[in-house]
């Protein structure tokens, strides 16, 4: 493919509006020079994330120290796989005409063939949503929707239609409008038989899938036969369509979720409509019965959090094992949707009552690996046997988790078997042993890497308190020395609680920039936060020192400190 000219990317980032492409996304309001808000990067109550003047053309956030400009957002929070899919994006969108450098012949013409492969596919779309409307052939699949529940509104923004039967009624037409029989077969359309071409969808209602931009793809398809051997048919696996690495209705999706925090994933076509017509429009379908890893980082482009929502069955269970081992190195943080048994998405959506009971279970989803645990117990018998076969199963789950908060209450949850403390020790050492052989044989990151985060918190704490002297000197005065990492900040903390104007000459490059912050101001509760994001840190650093000393009650209370103040960042308030 030809490269984008240098002049052109440049025009594309001074084009580009920042501001408008994060308020998609971001309430935004105007405070001290700055625009700021919520992070959308990580879960918070209080606004630290802000556009950086006087240009705005670079986000920064001093909660989780997310940062970057309009290309970044497009490929964090937009869905965009690449740079340049981010610059196309971003000029079709601010009206910027990409210039080429100079390609070959043989470039030209493959760029051209794919042009009009993707017209052709669009088209495609297009005649098979008007023939649902129009064909009389159609009226079966029209009553098998409208029937489900699914108004005709919904049905057109999810562009679904009609294949006709008899099998040349989409390639006609395409041949007629000067697509080749090739370009059918290469498009996944038609196959080409004696020089003759067929089309792949016959009497079929036809779903589109797209990219996450919005383009179609392929197609999924369902017979309403009940003799035909296969319900659903795809579109064949080629260069373009590959379904393990497309999600059905992301493109739809994308706005919603990321407004949410979280997308919400399906085994289905109509369970993503069923969501939607349940209030979820954050809702994608990965069409089959586990996401993958491809797939879900498609979605940690977007959001932080994934729900799923698969079928209230064993089968259902498993997939939802099965994303665990997706979603290994992948960092998003997954829940799962918990259904009436024997129900789905899609039959649900089909009275008020279904709708209310599936936006409820959305609204409530659980942890998944503390859910995951929940399912095995319940399978667990009375006898000894039994209880050591679940006890290996839950070890055989959790082994190789890393620590989270999710896998410290799933393995509070395993007590609730009542299994003799020799077999709950057991336990225990499979569920930690390979979460530390994993830090063995996972290179450690740079050194600098968490200290900067750790060093973005503290220096933000520092400036609320230099803004705010009143209520943020007996706030530093009331913490200890550790809650600091850095050296400089423990001298800082002290100077700013002696209210000394015009710091030692080493520390005089960090004076200025903490001022140059605190002059944006902020407010009792944003410091509160900034403190309580601080002490979080100092515990946790606190807990990795008593779980190396083998200190299992002081591992213990701290970690039963931090949780409160999680809780006291979601919900309650600052010191």
């Amino acid at each position: 493919m030809p490269r984008v000219m240098d002049a052109s990317i440049d025009e594309v980032r001074s084009s580009a509006d920042l501001l408008e492409l994060v308020r998609g996304q971001v309430q935004l309001t105007r405070r001290g020079g700055r625009w700021w808000g919520r992070c959308p990067f990580h879960d918070e109550r209080t606004p630290s994330f802000c556009l950086i003047p006087p240009e705005n053309r670079t986000y920064y956030c001093y909660g989780c120290g997310a940062t970057g400009d309009a290309f970044t957002w497009m490929q964090e929070r937009e869905g965009a796989g690449s740079f340049m899919e981010s610059v196309e994006q971003l000029a079709d969108r601010f009206g910027v005409e990409l210039r080429y450098e100079a390609s070959s012949p043989q470039e030209d013409a493959r760029r051209r063939e794919n042009e009009r492969i993707r017209e052709l596919l669009e088209r495609a779309c297009a005649f098979y949503a008007a023939m649902l409307w129009r064909a009389d052939d159609a009226a079966p699949a029209r009553e098998y929707l409208l029937g489900r529940g699914f108004p005709e509104d919904l049905l057109r923004t999810f562009r679904v239609g009609w294949a006709p039967a008899g099998g040349t009624a989409l390639s006609g037409r395409a041949i007629r409008e000067g697509f080749s029989r090739q370009q059918l077969d290469q498009s996944g359309l038609a196959r080409v038989r004696g020089g003759v071409a067929q089309d792949f969808f016959a009497g079929r209602i036809t779903f589109p899938i797209c990219d996450a931009r919005g383009r179609v793809q392929g197609f999924g398809a369902r017979t309403l036969d009940p003799n035909e051997r296969a319900k659903y048919v795809n579109s064949p696996e080629g260069d373009r369509f590959r379904k393990r690495e497309l999600l059905f209705g992301l493109d739809l999706a994308r706005q919603a979720a990321a407004k949410a925090g979280f997308a919400v994933v399906s085994e289905g076509y109509t369970d993503v409509m069923g969501l939607h017509l349940a209030g979820v429009e954050g809702a994608v379908a990965c069409m089959g019965t586990a996401l993958t890893t491809t797939q879900l980082r498609l979605l940690a482009r977007v959001v932080p959090e994934v729900r799923l929502c698969f079928d209230a069955d064993q089968a259902g269970e498993q997939a939802a094992r099965r994303t665990i081992e997706a979603a290994r190195d992948v960092p998003v943080r997954l829940a799962v949707v918990g259904l009436p048994p024997g129900s789905d998405p899609g039959d649900l959506a089909a009275t008020s009552s279904g709708r209310e009971v599936l936006s409820a279970a959305v609204a409530s989803a659980d942890p998944l690996l503390p859910w995951l645990v929940d399912r095995r117990i319940g399978r667990a018998g009375e006898s000894p046997a039994e209880q050591d076969r679940a006890l290996a199963d839950l070890g055989s789950l959790l082994e190789g988790f890393p620590e989270s908060t999710d896998k410290d209450e799933a393995i509070r949850r395993v007590t609730a078997l009542g299994v003799s403390p020799v077999l709950f020790d057991r336990f225990m050492r499979r569920a930690q042993a390979t979460g530390a052989r994993r830090r063995e044989a996972t290179p450690a990151p740079g050194p600098a890497e968490p200290p900067s985060l750790d060093e973005v918190r503290e220096r933000r704490l520092l400036a609320l308190a230099l803004a705010m002297p009143t209520a943020g000197r007996p706030m530093l005065e009331g913490m200890r020395e550790e809650h600091l990492g850095s050296p400089e900040h423990r001298a800082a903390r002290q100077l700013v609680i002696d209210g000394v104007e015009g710091w030692p000459s080493d520390l005089a490059p960090l004076e200025a920039a903490l001022r140059a912050e605190a002059a944006d101001g902020g407010t009792e509760e944003e410091l509160g936060d900034a403190y309580l994001r601080v002490e979080k840190r100092a515990l946790e650093r606190a807990m990795g020192a008593a779980r190396a000393a083998g200190d299992d009650a002081e591992f213990l209370r701290l970690q039963a400190m931090v949780k409160r103040v999680e809780a006291a960042l979601r919900g309650g308030s600052g010191r």
